[in-house]
């Protein structure tokens, strides 16, 4: 009798575009669930207790409860960079808001769901001079990941999930996006292009640094890198592509090499919306792993998708449409499900997950069809 194989080395074997014993899965690992969610989830499985503790203020998500971890089989763990050491986080019991180590302002109107940015430390006016003077936080600062050293040794150690790293900040040019607004930055990529182009190079220099400084020490336990970078709406690009071609591809090749330079990881790119059309440019950057495949998106058609790209890129995410996993029946995500594995598991190269964070009034009875529903199709040869 064979050995069972380990949640690493399904994913690995995914990764490398071989077929494991099922299709992996990663349940909390890269996305989570809306603290809403994650409460209802836990009493609809009758899992009382255990301590609520929030991973993100940027998307009000929870960290999951260890005993879904276990329910759902997720095959894959995150580890998450943090802020430099002269960051602490407050939460303004007054207004509800906060403000991350960049200098962006959050803010959850009341009764809302999530925190929006509202506070944008370059708005309005900004030469080149103030976007180059403007101060950012430290890359190279050793409290980024003294939480994580001896936990990702020793999960490594165990051998039993893939490690991820997840990247501290949202990426090359959202960063700069956040700092001066998305409307603006936009109006900037038109009028004054300067202004994005040398916030996106500090940037870039800034995730240079920060993974010089990181993967000398952690490089060998991490399985996969996560990266940020959303390139596209429901229907198209978010920006010119020739602008993207121009500007921002070859900084971004240099954050991945830099990557590929000091670590065994696989390099993923969360990069939601339609964006096929930078898919071709994100493989020649060195993007090995694509997130969160949006397959309700323009031109984000799974078997096109696995048809065109299939060979030189996995698939991490793309198990079941939102709007189907929102208001759709558990019958309906369950056919979902099977098709989207169907689509895109066939010779490995897919993770299932999750599109993006499960939402705040998602029925937990879909998340059990969609995660159940995937384990149960997802057994190589796929039918």
């Amino acid at each position: 009798m064979p050995q069972p194989m380990t949640s690493r080395q399904r994913v690995l074997m995914a990764l490398n575009h071989e077929e494991p014993d099922r299709l992996p899965i990663d349940f909390g690992g890269r996305h989570s669930l809306h603290v809403y969610a994650h409460r209802a989830l836990k009493q609809y499985l009758g899992l009382e207790g255990g301590e609520e503790v929030v991973r993100s203020y940027l998307t009000y998500t929870a960290e999951p409860d260890p005993r879904l971890i276990e329910r759902f089989h997720s095959d894959a763990i995150a580890f998450q960079v943090r802020a430099a050491s002269g960051y602490e986080f407050r939460l303004d019991p007054v207004d509800d808001s906060w403000t991350d180590e960049w200098g962006i302002g959050y803010h959850r109107p009341p009764d809302g769901l999530y925190y929006d940015p509202y506070k944008y430390p370059l708005a309005g006016e900004v030469t080149v001079a103030q976007a180059e003077a403007y101060p950012f936080p430290d890359p190279r600062d050793p409290h980024r990941i003294a939480h994580i050293v001896e936990p990702l040794k020793a999960a490594h150690a165990t051998g039993e999930k893939a490690l991820m790293l997840n990247s501290p900040t949202v990426g090359i040019w959202m960063t700069a996006f956040y700092l001066r607004g998305l409307e603006q930055s936009l109006m900037d990529l038109a009028l004054q292009p300067e202004v994005i182009e040398v916030l996106a190079e500090r940037t870039t220099r800034w995730f240079v640094d920060l993974w010089e400084a990181v993967l000398p020490e952690i490089g060998e336990y991490v399985d996969i890198i996560q990266m940020e970078g959303d390139l596209g709406g429901q229907y198209g690009p978010l920006f010119s592509p020739k602008l993207f071609r121009q500007m921002f591809k070859p900084r971004l090749r240099r954050v991945f090499d830099t990557i590929h330079k000091h670590s065994r990881a696989k390099v993923k790119l969360h990069a939601c919306g339609s964006v096929y059309w930078a898919i071709p440019d994100l493989i020649d950057c060195g993007m090995d792993v694509l997130n969160p495949v949006q397959v309700n998106a323009a031109d984000m058609d799974t078997a096109r998708l696995k048809r065109e790209f299939g060979k030189d890129i996995t698939f991490w995410g793309g198990g079941c449409d939102t709007i189907v996993l929102q208001s759709g029946t558990p019958e309906e995500v369950r056919a979902e499900v099977t098709r989207r594995v169907r689509d895109l598991a066939p010779g490995g190269g897919f993770v299932f997950c999750s599109i993006h964070n499960i939402q705040a009034h998602v029925p937990p009875e879909n998340i059990v069809a969609m995660f159940d529903t995937a384990r149960e199709v997802g057994v190589y040869p796929i039918k």
